[in-house]
């Protein structure tokens, strides 16, 4: 009896340490699973403001960019910035175009495993689809205005890319917040969406890629 009283002592020590300081789990995980799915699919397009902190082990300073983020549900999303260097990156359905200062590059995300993958990443966190992506595994947490979406890998290409995923949710429309980007070396990359507008007209010429 001891020994399974300690190993769920364990199991749920395990799941509090998995999810981001400040947050606990949630009392009822498919509860927040349906009404999440339900909120997503209700949300046609957003429109943000956005920030991009990458924060390098090997790197004292943090970089900083910003610019403007564009969803269209449910295979459109738009980053591009501004500051303090230029660059680009649209999705629209399996086409992919990156474009920085120094060249441009469309590609088809099926005939690339891993652009398809950060392809998928993208538009599941903001279309409510990540429990459906087979890579990872989800912990659920929360606490007074937001709810957290820990992404673990369980591909040997995502290990590789990632350490885990946090998508940050805001309790009054489980709209999209923040990203965290954590590679297994420590490196991190968080992406701020501020000033969201929902469901207003996007123009589809803001996702073209040809």
């Amino acid at each position: 009896m001891k020994q399974i009283i300690l190993l769920l002592f364990c199991c749920i020590t395990s799941v509090v340490q998995a999810l981001p300081s400040g947050y606990k789990p949630v009392t009822d995980p498919q509860q927040f699973k349906d009404k999440f799915t339900a909120a997503s699919r209700q949300i046609q397009t957003v429109s943000a403001d956005s920030t991009q902190v990458k924060q390098m082990n090997l790197v004292k300073d943090k970089m900083v960019s910003k610019g403007r983020f564009y969803y269209k549900q449910s295979d459109k999303v738009r980053i591009e910035y501004q500051k303090p260097f230029t660059y680009l990156m649209i999705l629209n359905g399996h086409s992919m175009k990156v474009k920085d200062e120094q060249k441009e590059s469309t590609y088809n995300t099926h005939s690339n495993k891993m652009m398809e993958s950060i392809n998928n990443i993208m538009l599941d966190c903001m279309s409510g689809h990540v429990y459906q992506n087979r890579d990872f595994t989800v912990i659920v947490g929360e606490n007074s205005k937001e709810f957290v979406l820990e992404m673990t890998p369980g591909s040997r290409l995502m290990k590789n890319m990632f350490a885990h995923i946090d998508v940050y949710l805001s309790k009054s429309d489980y709209h999209v917040l923040r990203l965290n980007l954590v590679e297994p070396g420590g490196d991190n990359s968080l992406m701020t969406f501020t000033s969201s507008i929902l469901n207003q007209p996007v123009d589809d010429k803001l996702f073209k890629t040809d």
